[in-house]
């Protein structure tokens, strides 16, 4: 995962206690010591809190906030002109897989006919035959002042395990859809060092090889 990527606690195998004191520490992490910020650090740890329990029934093992600068200068002299969030999550699925080709396929073909927009696309990762997903929502909301509108961009990596009956979901979301070929690059930087088992005993020669180029990094 890239330095950006701040994991968010989940609480798999971790008692009550300790599952909360790893959210008050987020919390703190997020909005820092300052004694005024309480009400938003208690509202970020309920918030999150929840969003665990929904995310871990799921089958998410895996979630965190991804905080990227953009613009600016890379030795520092120039501040970044904004900063950029995404949403990432990894989980695991239970699915029957005879074959991961054409488990790839059969997943491209039911999210191409679910009937929510986007475009689904077989691409061929380092770990195997592999599906991306791409698409647009739009969330509307009452405020008093009016109608609010936001736009919110999702990618998703759905990867066949070779040999189980189980694969992986890479999800990336933001509400900064402008940043959407950025993002694409991080989830496609992630998903190529996906691996299953102890591939360097499996194949010794990969040792200090280049990874073959994912086409899912020109999508």
């Amino acid at each position: 995962m890239q330095p950006e990527f701040h994991a968010i606690p989940l609480g798999v195998g971790e008692d009550e206690d300790a599952f909360e004191d790893q959210m008050r520490q987020f919390a703190r992490d997020y909005w820092g010591e300052r004694e005024a910020l309480e009400p938003l650090r208690e509202l970020t740890r309920a918030m999150y809190t929840a969003n665990a329990q929904n995310l871990v029934e799921g089958g998410t093992v895996y979630n965190a906030l991804g905080i990227f600068p953009v613009g600016g200068s890379a030795d520092g002299s120039r501040p970044p002109e904004r900063v950029s969030r995404a949403a990432l999550t990894l989980g695991v699925r239970d699915l029957d897989n005879p074959d991961p080709h054409l488990t790839a396929a059969g997943i491209a073909e039911t999210l191409d006919k679910a009937g929510q927009g986007g475009e689904a696309q077989l691409i061929q990762l380092p770990a195997g035959p592999a599906v991306v997903h791409v698409a647009g929502a739009r969330a509307v909301w009452e405020t008093p002042e009016g109608d609010q509108e936001r736009f919110f961009v999702r990618i998703e990596v759905w990867l066949p395990v070779s040999g189980e009956d189980r694969l992986l979901l890479l999800c990336l979301s933001t509400a900064d859809a402008q940043d959407l070929f950025h993002y694409q690059a991080v989830l496609s930087d992630i998903a190529d060092t996906l691996t299953f088992g102890d591939t360097e005993a499996e194949n010794p020669g990969a040792v200090g090889e280049a990874a073959p180029s994912s086409p899912f990094g020109s999508y």
